[in-house]
């Protein structure tokens, strides 16, 4: 089972409405099938780390939020958003969560406990690190950017995109 589970990839942040405690993404992998979107998911309550944007794409902080309360990743976002001196600072975001879409859905200890059942060897995990420095710190001379892929036997990171975006660029075209 991987350690991370799901990932925003450089949301922007003019698509969250922060009076309205949600963080929606929709499966990346849908995302080609148009109107049929598949299932929307919830990460509000996700524990992850996360790094924020400027305008240029240039990763300006990284934080971590985890589980409780006013730590969750919306909570550590909407902070940033409103009540910090990071306000005016950045406008995209990217996270890597640690929890399943089935335990944000579960909502209960026991589902979050089981999340941290997980065994992994110093490959998986140096793979796992790289990817999330490249990914966030978008360094010049990398071409790759790593490896979060499905490896024998471990579980899948799921892509989430934000629907708005989507849509915006597709009727820029």
């Amino acid at each position: 089972m991987s350690i991370i589970k799901n990932i925003g990839y450089m949301w922007h942040r003019k698509y969250i409405d922060w009076n309205n405690r949600e963080l929606i993404g929709y499966p990346e992998k849908l995302r080609s099938y148009g109107k049929d979107r598949g299932k929307k998911e919830d990460f509000a309550e996700q524990a992850a780390v996360y790094a924020l944007y400027n305008n240029n794409n240039e990763c300006v902080y990284v934080g971590q939020a985890g589980k409780g309360e006013k730590s969750a990743l919306f909570d550590r976002l909407k902070e940033h958003a409103l009540d910090d001196e990071l306000f005016c600072l950045w406008e995209r975001f990217t996270w890597y969560g640690f929890y399943s879409v089935d335990a944000l859905i579960k909502n209960t200890e026991k589902a979050y406990d089981d999340e941290f059942d997980v065994e992994t060897d110093i490959n998986e995990l140096m793979n796992v690190m790289e990817s999330l420095l490249i990914r966030t710190s978008l360094p010049r001379y990398n071409f790759s950017r790593g490896s979060l892929k499905k490896e024998k036997g471990k579980g899948v990171v799921e892509w989430y995109y934000q629907l708005e975006e989507y849509e915006d660029r597709l009727n820029e075209n």
